[in-house]
């Protein structure tokens, strides 16, 4: 009888996407479009699309030196932030092909994926019906990407550079051949590395291979010959791939309808204690939590509870829950309830300076307060203010998310970046008028159109008199020609000489009318 036999390891390929994927132009034969990074005066491209790239237009150039090759370039500014967010989501999408999805480290200026396509090729008839399959996928999300298959991550990211193997598998016995004519800088290679090589006449992999092995350490550091090592199999480069996230649920059915909201509490508090034993065992906290009350005879009843920051604490979940109850009809009774987390995020340990104790324990309670409000009130009605660079006073500030879908660690309002840009240093009324009030103005001397006031009235308000007793300015701003607003203005802080109570006015120069626009508290 024959025995078993032996059957060989499978190969384990990988596929690589070119760095930097850039989105196509949505119309055909449009305008040039780069992205930039702002660098002391200078304004880097950090990646081109095609069209750009035909006209000469590459990475590393100025955008003065684009427009010079090209005038109706445009330009949009680089946020690593929104993409590193972009390539997660992209990798998560990915894992329709493959379980094992790993985006490069976030600190390296490359963006790529890998995948590890070990028995994948069973599910989907073949490698090569795989890799059309996802060059069709990444086409039609408009995505130019290049891709490349090999036995280890580090080849298949080198030979995404080679236009030869460009959506080819390469095996591991031509694999040392496909790389020989690539540039030291697709092993991922540091800058000064690179430069280095490049000074040295070492142009090519082929020409690393023949030095001695033994010399590659002392004369360039260790990462030179453990990138060669891993690009060409010696040694292991274990992948991390992303975790598939998988909805946090729990779950209690009774035997009845149950009406009590004592009762309800009680089972709040235990289904909040197996949610974040779970959080605490994937070191996530919950950004929103869905609470079903199932009934009998009647459609599920939702409610959505929304967090500003990253939560596992168990108090506040269950403050939030008691909020979210106030608008639930509990006479029907319910006949079981269940959370679900539908998101959540990495929560990292800080360590608290000794003195910064206080500022943090005022924006977690910020933070409850504004998540309360979002429950009782809505989700649009808190708004959190963002600082907009404008000298017009209505247009100095934008709403940048509302309620607790505001995107951010939190709601809570800090102090700006040093070095941020700030058009004004004159403080502002906290209470700003969306259509600044007409106002009569008494001013000394009185037949100077340009003196400075000395008492107002309110006509909208019964015509109340207000004298004053201080009066600071003129601070003249001018109008936004470009908006069709290009009228001068001339704000006075004045104080009431007998309530004490401080006004924002202006002064209009083209006409000379006077508005009320805000109130300090």
């Amino acid at each position: 009888m024959q025995g078993p036999r032996k059957l060989a390891p499978p190969p384990q390929p990988f596929a690589a996407g070119a760095p930097r994927p850039v989105r196509k132009p949505i119309v055909s034969g449009g305008p040039p479009l780069v992205l930039v990074r702002p660098v002391a005066q200078r304004q880097i491209i950090i990646a081109a699309d095609e069209v750009a790239r035909s006209v000469g237009i590459k990475p590393g150039m100025t955008l003065s030196e684009a427009r010079a090759l090209e005038a109706t370039v445009q330009h949009a500014h680089h946020e690593p932030d929104r993409d590193a967010v972009a390539l997660e989501a992209l990798a998560r999408w990915m894992m329709r092909f493959s379980p094992v999805v790993a985006p490069l480290s976030p600190n390296d200026d490359r963006q790529g994926l890998f995948l590890d396509l070990t028995g994948c090729q069973r599910v989907f008839h073949g490698l090569d019906n795989l890799i059309h399959l996802v060059r069709q996928a990444l086409a039609k999300l408009r995505i130019d990407a290049h891709l490349a298959v090999a036995p280890n991550p580090g080849a298949a990211w080198a030979l995404t550079y080679s236009p030869k193997h460009q959506n080819t598998i390469v095996g591991q016995d031509d694999l040392v051949d496909a790389l020989s004519d690539l540039a030291p800088a697709t092993l991922r290679l540091d800058d000064d590395l690179v430069t280095s090589l490049h000074h040295l006449g070492l142009n090519t992999i082929s020409l690393l291979m023949n030095l001695p092995r033994e010399s590659l350490p002392a004369r360039f550091g260790a990462q030179l010959l453990l990138r060669l090592d891993q690009a060409l199999g010696r040694i292991p480069e274990p992948l991390v791939p992303l975790e598939p996230f998988s909805p946090i649920s729990a779950r209690m059915d009774f035997d009845g309808a149950v009406e009590s909201l004592e009762a309800i509490w009680l089972v709040f508090k235990k289904l909040i204690g197996q949610v974040v034993a779970e959080l605490l065992k994937r070191g996530r906290g919950a950004r929103t939590v869905e609470v079903e009350f199932l009934r009998a005879y009647a459609v599920t009843l939702h409610k959505t509870i929304r967090l500003s920051r990253p939560s596992r604490d168990p108090v506040n979940l269950f403050n939030l829950l008691r909020c979210a109850m106030e608008t639930v009809d509990t006479d029907v009774g319910f006949l079981g309830i269940q959370l679900i987390v539908n998101r959540s995020e990495r929560v990292s340990d800080e360590q608290i300076a000794l003195l910064e104790h206080e500022d943090f324990a005022g924006e977690i309670e910020l933070s409850h307060l504004i998540e309360r409000l979002c429950v009782r009130l809505g989700q649009d009605a808190v708004a959190k203010a963002q600082v907009v660079e404008s000298h017009v006073p209505e247009r100095a500030w934008a709403v940048a998310g509302s309620g607790c879908r505001a995107s951010g660690s939190g709601m809570a309002l800090r102090n700006p970046e040093p070095g941020t840009r700030n058009p004004t240093t004159s403080l502002r009324p906290l209470h700003l008028f969306t259509t600044p009030e007409p106002i009569l103005v008494m001013v000394t001397p009185s037949d100077d159109l340009d003196g400075k006031p000395i008492s107002f009235s309110r006509p909208n308000f019964g015509g109340v008199v207000h004298p004053l007793a201080h009066v600071i300015g003129p601070e003249r701003i001018a109008g936004q020609w470009w908006r069709r607003h290009d009228k001068t203005r001339d704000y006075f802080d004045v104080e009431d000489a007998t309530t004490g109570q401080r006004f924002w006015v202006f002064r209009v120069l083209e006409t000379n009318r006077w508005f009320l626009h805000g109130e300090f508290e």
